[in-house]
C-alpha cells in the first residue's frame, strides 16, 4: 500500500501546521512501517530540512510542481497520486477535487475560525475557505481534528456526519528537555527577568492588543511591579497593526518585548522561565502552547472561548478574551498567591500529560490502516 502525506507546512513557519506535521513524518520515519510513504512538497529545497534527511526506504520525498497553492492542489496532486499509484492521501484543509478513482482521501482541519471571527480574516482567504472547506469535506473518506469543540462546530454548522470526524488530541506535553539548550544572548537576558509571555502567531484572531491591555491595567494596579511582557512570533502573514497602536497609546515600548521566531530551544527556555503563559485567543481548534507550558510548569491564562477550557482543563485560569479587567484579575490572582500558583502548576502538570504526540500520531497510522481497508 502507498500512502501519500501532503508536507508543504514543513520549512515554513507555519506554527501548528508545521508541528503537526513535523510529529506525523518524524513519527513515521523513527517507528518502522510496513507501507510504502510519500512526501509531497513543492519546496525545491526540502533537502535542507533536517527531519527529511537520511529516510528509511519505505520513505520518499517528491517535489511536485507548480508552487501556487491552488493549482498544486487541484491539478499537480491529483497528477502526482496518479502517477505513484497512490491508495491514501492525507492533506490539511482544502482537498483536490478529483482524485484517481482508487485514491482515498483524509483531511486534518484543526479549526474552522473563519466561521467564528471571520472579521480578523483576509476576506479572499475567508471566500475560498467557505467555498472549498464543505465540498472538501464532502470528498474527504474521514476528517481529522484536534478537539471536541471543533468536531462539534463542523457538525453543527456543515451538518457533517460526526462519525465521518474523527477526533485525535495533539501532543504538547514536552517529556524531555536538553541538558544545554542554545539561546541568542536576547534570549539569555530576558529569562533573567520576571516576565509573563505569549507565543505564537501575531494575527488578528490572537488577540494580543486585549493581552497588552490586561497587562497594562495590572501593572497599573500593581505598585512597583517589575513585570514586563514578552511576545514571541514573527511579524508575518496577517501581522496586527493594532498591537503597535495601543504599546503606544499606553507608552509600554519598554515594558513590552518583541523577540520574533524563536528556536525550540529558546521557546522551552522562554516557557519554563516565564510567571505566567497567556493565550487568550478569540477562537482555536486546538491550542498547543498551553499544553506546553503547562508541561513546563508554568500557571496559564487561557480564553474561555472555543477549545480552550476544553484543553487547559483544571490546569488554567480562563477569562473573558474581550475584557482585559478580568485579565489583568487573573494576572493578579496568580502572582499575589503562592497557593494558588503551586494549585495551578500542579494540576497544571497532569492536564499537560494528556497530550502526548506519540500517542497522536500511533492514532493516526491506526486510521490510515482503517481507511485504507474499508
Amino acid at each position: 500500500m502507498r500512502i501519500a502525506i501532503d508536507i508543504r507546512a514543513l520549512g515554513q513557519r507555519r506554527t501548528g501546521d508545521e508541528v503537526y506535521i513535523h510529529k506525523i513524518v518524524e513519527y513515521i520515519k523513527f517507528n518502522k512501517q510496513d507501507f510504502k510513504y510519500y512526501l509531497f512538497t513543492n519546496n525545491p529545497s526540502w533537502y535542507e530540512i533536517e527531519l527529511l534527511k537520511d529516510l528509511p526506504d519505505y520513505m520518499e520525498v517528491v517535489l511536485v510542481k507548480p508552487k501556487n497553492k491552488f493549482l498544486w492542489t487541484m491539478y499537480a496532486l491529483p497528477k502526482a497520486c496518479s502517477l505513484y499509484k497512490i491508495d491514501l492521501l492525507h492533506v490539511m484543509y482544502i482537498t483536490p477535487i478529483n482524485l484517481p478513482e482508487n485514491t482515498k482521501l483524509i483531511t486534518t482541519i484543526h479549526d474552522i475560525s473563519w466561521e467564528f471571527v471571520g472579521e480578523y480574516i483576509n476576506w479572499k482567504d475567508k471566500l475560498f475557505l467557505k467555498l472549498l472547506i464543505p465540498i472538501s469535506i464532502k470528498k474527504a473518506d474521514l476528517v481529522l481534528t484536534g478537539s471536541m469543540h471543533a468536531k462539534q462546530s463542523m457538525h453543527i454548522i456543515y451538518g457533517t456526519n460526526k462519525n465521518k470526524i474523527k477526533v485525535t488530541y495533539y501532543g504538547g506535553y514536552i517529556k524531555e528537555i536538553p541538558t544545554t539548550l542554545k539561546l541568542s544572548s536576547k534570549i539569555n537576558d530576558i529569562i533573567k527577568q520576571n516576565y509573563m509571555l505569549y507565543l505564537g502567531s501575531l494575527q488578528p484572531r490572537k488577540n494580543i492588543p486585549n493581552m497588552i491591555k490586561g497587562f497594562y491595567l495590572y501593572k497599573k494596579t500593581t505598585l512597583n511591579s517589575d513585570l514586563k511582557f514578552v511576545i514571541a512570533g514573527g511579524k508575518g502573514y496577517n501581522y496586527d497593526s493594532n498591537i503597535d497602536t495601543i504599546i503606544q497609546e499606553y507608552g509600554l515600548q519598554k515594558e513590552i518585548i518583541f523577540v520574533g521566531f524563536v528556536s525550540e530551544d529558546e521557546k522551552i527556555a522562554l516557557m519554563r522561565n516565564a510567571r505566567i503563559f497567556l493565550f487568550i485567543s478569540l477562537y482555536e481548534g486546538f491550542g498547543l502552547p498551553p499544553i506546553e507550558s503547562m508541561s513546563l510548569k508554568t500557571p496559564v491564562i487561557v480564553s474561555n472561548t472555543s477549545c480552550l477550557p476544553e484543553i487547559s482543563g483544571d490546569g488554567g485560569l480562563a477569562v473573558d478574551p474581550y475584557n482585559p479587567d478580568e485579565l489583568s484579575k487573573a494576572i493578579d490572582k496568580i502572582l499575589s498567591s503562592d497557593i494558588v500558583y503551586r494549585d495551578l502548576v500542579k494540576k497544571g502538570l497532569k492536564q499537560a500529560q494528556k497530550f502526548q504526540w506519540d500517542y497522536c500520531i500511533n492514532q493516526i497510522v491506526k486510521i490510515y490502516k482503517e481507511v485504507l481497508f474499508r
